[in-house]
C-alpha cells in the first residue's frame, strides 16, 4: 500500500508542476486560440453537420501541432529531476525506482487528459455557439471516440518524450531530439516516404503512368508514422503531413462519417486504432525497463 501511495504522491507533484509551468500555460493558450479561431470558421461555414465538419477541419491542426504538447510534458520528466538533484534525494528515501517512473508517467498522462479535454470542448463549444447546431447522441458518442483517439495519439509523443529524458540525461538535448522526431513524423514524413519510394522504385511521383508499385510502397512506408494511423482513424485519409503523395483512402471517411455505423468504422480501420493503442504502451514499457536498468550511482556521486 505504501508503494502505491508513493507513486500517487509523485504523480500529484508532477501534475501540479505541469499545470503551473509557464511554458505549458503559454503553449496551451496559443493552441486554444488557434483551435477557437478555426472552430468558429467551421461553425459559420456552409450548411451541413457543423460539428463533424469542424472536427475534421481541426484534425489536421491536432495531428501536426498538438503532439508538441505531449513532448512538452515528457521531454524533461526524468532529466529535470536528475539535473536539479531531486532524483538523488528521492533515491535516498525508501522509494522504489518503479514508483518514480510510474508516478512521473501517471502525472504526465493525467495532464494530457486535461489538454485533450480543453481542446475537444473548445472546438465543441465554439461550433455550437457559432452554428446553433444541436448536439445529438450519435455525434456525442463519436466525439468521445475522437477524444480517445486523440489522447492515444498524443500519448505516443509523451512516451517518446519520457523515453528521451531517460536516455539523454539532459533536458536540452532531450527537447532538441524530440523536436526533430516531431518534425520528421508529423511535418515532413509524407515527403520522406514519397522520396524513399521514388528512389527504390525509380518512379517519379509526378509520373502517373504505371505507378502502382510506387504508390503501394509509399503507402506501406507511411504506415510507420503514428500521424498516418491517426489521420486514417479520424478522417479516412492516409496522412495529413506536408508534401505527401498517396492513393490510399478508406471508404469510411473517419469517425465522423455519419453514413457509416461505428461498427463499420471499426471493421474498416481497426488496425490503425490498434496501432495507436499498442505504440504508447510499448514505448512506456521500454522507458520503464531503461530507467530500472540505468546506473544512477554516477549521478549521485
Amino acid at each position: 500500500m505504501e508503494k502505491y501511495r508513493n507513486m500517487f504522491v509523485i504523480a500529484q507533484k508532477e501534475f501540479a508542476d505541469n499545470i503551473w509551468s509557464p511554458g505549458f500555460a503559454i503553449l496551451m493558450f496559443v493552441f486554444t486560440i488557434i483551435v477557437f479561431s478555426l472552430s468558429y470558421g467551421s461553425g459559420i461555414g456552409p450548411e451541413g453537420n457543423a460539428i463533424s465538419r469542424g472536427y475534421l477541419d481541426i484534425s489536421q491542426i491536432v495531428s501536426l501541432f498538438l503532439p508538441f504538447m505531449g513532448i512538452a510534458l515528457g521531454f524533461d520528466a526524468i532529466s529535470k529531476e536528475r539535473e536539479s538533484g531531486s532524483l538523488n534525494v528521492l533515491l535516498t528515501h525508501p522509494i522504489y525506482r518503479d514508483n518514480i517512473i510510474a508516478g512521473k508517467t501517471l502525472g504526465a498522462m493525467i495532464t494530457l487528459v486535461l489538454v485533450v479535454f480543453i481542446s475537444i470542448f473548445t472546438v465543441l463549444g465554439t461550433i455550437l455557439l457559432a452554428s446553433g447546431t444541436e448536439l445529438s447522441s450519435p455525434i456525442l458518442n463519436r466525439l468521445v471516440i475522437f477524444a480517445i483517439l486523440t489522447y492515444l495519439y498524443l500519448s505516443i509523443f509523451l512516451s517518446l518524450g519520457i523515453l528521451s529524458s531517460i536516455v539523454t540525461k539532459n533536458a536540452t538535448k532531450s527537447l532538441v531530439y524530440n523536436i526533430a522526431i516531431w518534425v520528421i513524423l508529423c511535418i515532413v514524413f509524407g515527403m520522406i516516404s514519397t522520396t524513399t519510394a521514388s528512389i527504390i522504385t525509380g518512379h517519379k511521383p509526378t509520373d502517373l503512368d504505371d505507378n502502382e508499385r510506387f504508390l503501394e510502397l509509399n503507402a506501406d512506408i507511411q504506415k510507420l508514422s503514428p500521424e498516418h494511423n491517426y489521420a486514417m482513424a479520424v478522417s479516412g485519409v492516409s496522412g495529413l503531413s506536408l508534401l505527401g503523395v498517396s492513393s490510399e483512402r478508406s471508404s469510411v471517411r473517419g469517425i465522423f462519417d455519419m453514413e457509416y455505423t461505428l461498427k463499420q468504422w471499426w471493421n474498416e480501420l481497426w488496425i490503425n486504432v490498434l496501432i495507436l493503442i499498442i505504440t504508447p504502451i510499448f514505448l512506456i514499457i521500454i522507458a520503464f525497463i531503461m530507467f530500472l536498468r540505468q546506473d544512477v550511482s554516477k549521478d549521485m556521486g
